[in-house]
This record gives C-alpha cells, structure tokens and sequence, in this order.
C-alpha cells in the first residue's frame, strides 16, 4: 500500500490497492483520545481509473443479491461532479451521491463529512426524484464510534456514521449506516434500510470486496 508522497503515485501505481484475503492498509492510528477517536480529514481524492467491486446483501436475510463494480469514468473539479460508470451514477467530490441510475436528489446527499470524529452530527435535507415521482425527506446524522469490521476485503478500522430520518411525502421511516475510512473513496460497508409502518420497502447491504485508487488524500 501507498501513500499520497509515494514516487510511483501518478506514474501508474496506485496508492491504494485492497484486494480479497490481502489485509487492509492502516490508514487510522489509534487514538488516544476514546471519545472523539481522533480528528480526520475525509481524505478523498477521486481519479479516473478508480475501481470499486462490492458485494450486495440483504439486510435482514444475508441472501447474496450481485458482486458490482464502480468505475470512476470522470472527475470535474469545476462542476463538484465525480461520474462512474460513464454517468450511470454521479457524486460530488467527496463521494455525496447526486445520482444513481433513475433516481436523483436536489442537490448532493451529504452523507460523508469533510471531517471524521467521533460525537459530529448534522441533518442531510434533500428532495428526490425517481422516474417523475418526487418526495421531500432528511436524514440526522451522527458519527457514534470508532468499529472494527470484517468486510470480503479484508479487516477495517472505521468511523461508524448512523443516521435516522423519514420520508416526508410517503411518510416512510428511513435508515442508513455507514461505515468509512479516511483516504478511502468508497465506503467499506454502507446500509440502506426504509420501512413503512411494519413494512419493509429496502434493506441493502453493501460491502467493499476490493479497491484500487490512484491517489489519498491523507
């Protein structure tokens, strides 16, 4: 594993290579201090050529649904945009989702902050539209911990980000966690769970399998 001052970054090496079974690069020192868990930038520097593979579950049943690739295939540092996939989905440049097949929000769906410790909180806001059906909902966010996670690409050392919000349109009760480490583009695990009334509509599981990345922002 490399670093952002490594001489073969940018020469065609990347920076960061996870792969199945090859162990985690430690990116997170151990923090003195048990409740703020240490202070990190977000550390992301998307390039193109960046690829992710992960692995989809269910939430609730552990059923294996797709192994999926994500490729940055364009970075606009003017226009705030990252695209993968030759646009099939978009985000900002800290990796904020604006777009993910058919569905799209207002404006970027801040789910990764630009700094990482322990106790931060903030509210996502944000209108959604999916094939010409538009809500209105938010998200309250918080980073709770620092958690060691097994995910397919090895062992991780993350900040744990939990939120809770509601879909005001629908009146659907929505979750989301995420699990993320500084310098890294992707999430090493994310989950998106909607509930109306007892009902459950999604309940994804998304888990990093491996990842090259051209460069960290560390």
């Amino acid at each position: 594993m490399g670093w952002k001052n490594d001489p073969l970054v940018g020469k065609g090496a990347p920076a960061i290579d996870i792969r199945p079974g090859g162990g985690a690069p430690p990116l997170l020192a151990a923090s003195a201090n048990p409740y703020s868990g240490g202070f990190y930038p977000l550390g992301r520097i998307f390039t193109v050529g960046d690829v992710a593979t992960l692995r989809e579950t269910d939430v609730l049943t552990g059923v294996e649904k797709r192994i999926y690739s994500q490729h940055v295939t364009k970075v606009d540092l003017e226009a705030d945009r990252v695209e993968y996939n030759n646009g099939f989905s978009v985000t900002d440049l800290m990796g904020n989702p604006i777009k993910a097949g058919t569905l799209s929000f207002d404006a970027p769906l801040q789910f990764a902050p630009a700094e990482l410790q322990i106790g931060k909180k903030w509210t996502a806001a944000f209108v959604r539209s999916d094939r010409g059906k538009i809500s209105s909902a938010y998200y309250d966010l918080q980073i709770v911990r620092r958690e060691k996670i097994t995910v397919p690409a090895g062992e991780f050392d993350t900040f744990r980000i939990e939120g809770q919000g509601w879909n005001r349109t629908h009146g659907s009760h929505l979750e989301v966690n995420f699990w993320l480490v500084p310098g890294l583009n992707f999430p090493v695990k994310r989950e998106w769970i909607t509930r109306w009334r007892s009902h459950f509509n999604n309940t994804e599981r998304h888990e990093l399998v491996s990842l090259r990345q051209q460069a960290i922002g560390l």
